[in-house]
C-alpha cells in the first residue's frame, strides 16, 4: 500500500492535535460553566433564604410570613421565593406550612424523614425537573426549633448546560472541517519551497551543475536544506570538472605515445626492415609502453588518493634516516647529470605519519629538482626543526618556474612551458600527489622560484609530539 504523502500526513497530524485541544478546551469550559452555574444557583438560593427570614415572625409560637402586599417588589420577591417553600417543627416532627407547589409535588416529609432534611443543601429530582433546597434553622422565642426549607428549580441550569453541550456537538465537526481545510492549505504553503527545491533539483544535469537551488532568505530549515544541497552540488560540480579535466589530460598525455607506437609499427610493417632495425623499433616501443605503464600507475594512485581509498599510517618516522636513504638512492641519478646533491640534516627529525608515503613525497620533490637542474648544477636538501614542526627544504639551481605558473604547479597534469620545452620526462602528477600526501599528514608545502635561478620547495610536517 502506498504511504500517504507528506502533506496528507501533516494535515492529519494537525487535525488530530486540534481535535484533542478542542475536546480538552470544550470539556474544561463545560466543567467551568457547570461549576459556575451551580455556584450561582446556590448563591441565589442563599440570598432568597436570608431575605425570606426577614419576613418571618412568630405568632403563638409558630413562624408566619408578614409583608405588605401593596409593595410590588416585596410581594414579587416573597411570591417568587415561596414557590418551593415549607417549614417543619423539629420538636414535634410536624409540617407547619407548605407552598401549593410543594404540596402538588408531594415533597412533604414525615417525622422519620426529618433527619434527611437536616443537611444544608439538598438536591431532589421531581416531575418538574431537579430542585435544590436550602435548609435554614430558626428558633422561636419559646425555644422551639424549626427548619425553613426554600427551593429553587435547577431546570434553567440544566437547559443551559444542554444548550452548551449541543453547541459543542455542532461546533466540533465544523471546527474539525475548518481545521482539516486550513491544515491542508497551510501544509501546502509550507511545502511549496520543498516543491521548488524538488523541481529545481530535477532540472539539474551534468551539463548544468553550476545552477543552484532557490534560497528564500528566511534562514529557516528549508533554507538550510537548500544551502546544504547547493554545497553538495558545488562539490559535485567541482568533482565533475576535475573528472573532465582528468579525461582531457589523460587523452592528451596518452595520444602522443600511442601515436608514436602506431607510427613506428606502421613504418616497420611498410618498409620491411632488418632484424636489427626491428629490434631497435621494438626497444623504442617498449620504452613508450613503460612510460604508459608508469602514467597509468600514477593516475590510479592519484585517483585512489583523492577518492579516500588510500589509508595512511600514524606513527613516528625517523626522517633523518629516510633522507639519508633517499640521498644515497638519488646520488647515482645526480652524478649521471654531473649535479651535486647535498644533504644537511644533523639532528634527529621525527614527524608522525606514514613512512612509505612520506618517502614517496620527498622522492618526487628531490627527483624533480634533479630533473629540472642543468648539468653542473646543485641540489641541496636540508632538514631541521622549527618549533614543533619538522621542515624539509629542497633547493636547486635549475631552470626555475615562471611566476604565472607557480599557482598551478600542484594541479593534476600541469607542466610549465619551460619544462615542456626541455623535454623532461613527466606527466604532471608528481607534485599533485605530493601535495595530497602532505595535506593528509596535516602539513603544508610551499614553492618559491625564480626563472633561471632555481626553485625552493619547503615541506612542513607536524612533529610526533603534536596532537
Amino acid at each position: 500500500m502506498k504511504r500517504p504523502g507528506l502533506r496528507t500526513r501533516i494535515t492529519f497530524l494537525y487535525t488530530a492535535i486540534f481535535s484533542v485541544l478542542f475536546a480538552g478546551f470544550f470539556l474544561s469550559a463545560y466543567h467551568l460553566v457547570s461549576s459556575q452555574l451551580d455556584q450561582d444557583a446556590t448563591n441565589e438560593l442563599t440570598d432568597r433564604v436570608e431575605g425570606l427570614r426577614g419576613y418571618l415572625q412568630f405568632e403563638n409560637g409558630k413562624p408566619v410570613l408578614h409583608y405588605d402586599p401593596d409593595m410590588p417588589e416585596t410581594s414579587l420577591f416573597v411570591r417568587h421565593t415561596t414557590r418551593y417553600f415549607q417549614i417543619y417543627d423539629l420538636t414535634h416532627g410536624e409540617l407547619v406550612t407548605q407552598s401549593p407547589e410543594m404540596r402538588l409535588l408531594g415533597l412533604s416529609f414525615v417525622p422519620t424523614e426529618l433527619e434527611l432534611s437536616r443537611h444544608d443543601i439538598l438536591d431532589v429530582n421531581t416531575d418538574e425537573g431537579p430542585l435544590r433546597f436550602l435548609n435554614s434553622r430558626i428558633r422561636s422565642p419559646g425555644g422551639t426549633e424549626f427548619i425553613l426549607q426554600v427551593g429553587i428549580s435547577l431546570k434553567p441550569m440544566a437547559d443551559a448546560l444542554h444548550r452548551f453541550a449541543s453547541l459543542g456537538l455542532w461546533l466540533g465537526p465544523l471546527a474539525l472541517i475548518l481545521a482539516a481545510t486550513s491544515g491542508w492549505f497551510m501544509a501546502g504553503s509550507a511545502l511549496n519551497p520543498v516543491r521548488d527545491i524538488v523541481r529545481a533539483a530535477q532540472k539539474l544535469e551534468l551539463s548544468n551543475l553550476h545552477q543552484r537551488l532557490p534560497v528564500s532568505g528566511t534562514n529557516d530549515e528549508l533554507d538550510e536544506l537548500a544551502i546544504t544541497f547547493n554545497d553538495a552540488f558545488a562539490r559535485l560540480d567541482g568533482a565533475v570538472g576535475e573528472m573532465k579535466q582528468l579525461m582531457g589530460s589523460m587523452a592528451h598525455e596518452l595520444r602522443t605515445p600511442l601515436a608514436a607506437l602506431r607510427g613506428e609499427a606502421e613504418i616497420a610493417l611498410l618498409h620491411g626492415r632488418s632484424a636489427e632495425e626491428l629490434r631497435r623499433v621494438l626497444g623504442s616501443q617498449l620504452e613508450e609502453i613503460d612510460r604508459l605503464t608508469r602514467l597509468i600507475g600514477q593516475i590510479l594512485t592519484v585517483t585512489k588518493a583523492e577518492s579516500g581509498l588510500l589509508k595512511l599510517a600514524r606513527q613516528p618516522v625517523d626522517m633523518r634516516s629516510l633522507l639519508q636513504e633517499l640521498a644515497e638512492t638519488l646520488a647515482v641519478l645526480a652524478s649521471a647529470k654531473d649535479i651535486s646533491l647535498t644533504l644537511e640534516c644533523e639532528q634527529p627529525l621525527v614527524p608522525k605519519g606514514d613512512e612509505q608515503w612520506l618517502k614517496h613525497a620527498l622522492l618526487n620533490v628531490i627527483d624533480n629538482a634533479i630533473k629540472y637542474t642543468p648539468q653542473g648544477g646543485s641540489v641541496t636538501v636540508r632538514g631541521y626543526e622549527d618549533g614543533n614542526d619538522v621542515v624539509i627544504d629542497v633547493w636547486d639551481t635549475g631552470i626555475g618556474i615562471p611566476a604565472e605558473s607557480l599557482p598551478h604547479v600542484f594541479e593534476r597534469f600541469y607542466r610549465a612551458e619551460s619544462s615542456r620545452a626541455k623535454d623532461v620526462e613527466g606527466v604532471g602528477l608528481g607534485l599533485n600527489l605530493t601535495k595530497w600526501i602532505v595535506d593528509h599528514h596535516g602539513g603544508t608545502i610551499h614553492v618559491t622560484s625564480q626563472p633561471g635561478a632555481g626553485t625552493q620547495v619547503q615541506l612542513r610536517l607536524p612533529g610526533a609530539g603534536v596532537h
